[in-house]
């Protein structure tokens, strides 16, 4: 048997705290994980913290989260077969492969209070990813997932709940730009390709 790890954050973001005010969840982000040193996670969210709108498939340092000391996780973890955990790393590798094919489904993201999801393919938002991923390891999820319907779907799972700098071991950045800054005409040209992308379904 494997574990896969499901983190649930509370991030200390201006349009987290907004999404949590919304959705009155504590929790606005999820990522995934797939090694026991928590050393990396996977998710759709943005690239830069300076630019909400250049987003899409990202691997997260979870630097990311111990930067503010009010942000809270809630990790899960998650054991499959051998079989499940192998498909689950394919998804993983294929995306890592060519994460510029991926972009965040921002429509996705506006309906999905209504229980709505804007589908298209190689744009998902950061539930819409996990959620899917769960599936393709095994698990028995619900169709187009909030997060509050994936923790309840997961909730017999082992759970450690707390704040991320409790949590998470110093480590190293890796490959993660976080913090970089970029230009603006840089960012007005990544922006107009990524809901390009978007909008006509396809990289």
């Amino acid at each position: 048997m494997k574990n896969i790890y499901v983190i649930f954050s509370s991030t200390d973001l201006r349009i987290g705290r907004m999404i949590r005010f919304v959705t009155k969840n504590e929790y606005n982000h999820c990522s995934v994980c797939v090694d026991e040193d928590m050393s990396k996670f996977y998710s759709f969210s943005r690239l830069y913290r300076s630019n909400p709108l250049i987003a899409g498939f990202t691997v997260e340092s979870p630097f990311r989260y111990t930067l503010s000391s009010r942000t809270r996780v809630k990790v899960i973890s998650v054991p499959v077969s051998e079989k499940s955990y192998g498909a689950v790393i394919g998804v993983i590798e294929m995306m890592s492969r060519s994460p510029e094919n991926y972009v965040y489904n921002f429509i996705s993201a506006a309906v999905y209070l209504f229980g709505r999801r804007f589908d298209r393919s190689n744009a998902f938002t950061c539930a819409e990813f996990t959620n899917d991923l769960m599936k393709t390891a095994g698990i028995s999820m619900p169709n187009r997932a909030n997060i509050r319907q994936m923790e309840t779907a997961l909730s017999e799972y082992p759970t450690w709940e707390g704040r991320a700098v409790d949590g998470f071991a110093e480590e190293t950045w890796g490959d993660d730009r976080y913090l970089d800054r970029i230009g603006k005409r840089r960012s007005a040209v990544q922006i107009a390709l990524r809901f390009k992308k978007m909008l006509v379904g396809h990289a």
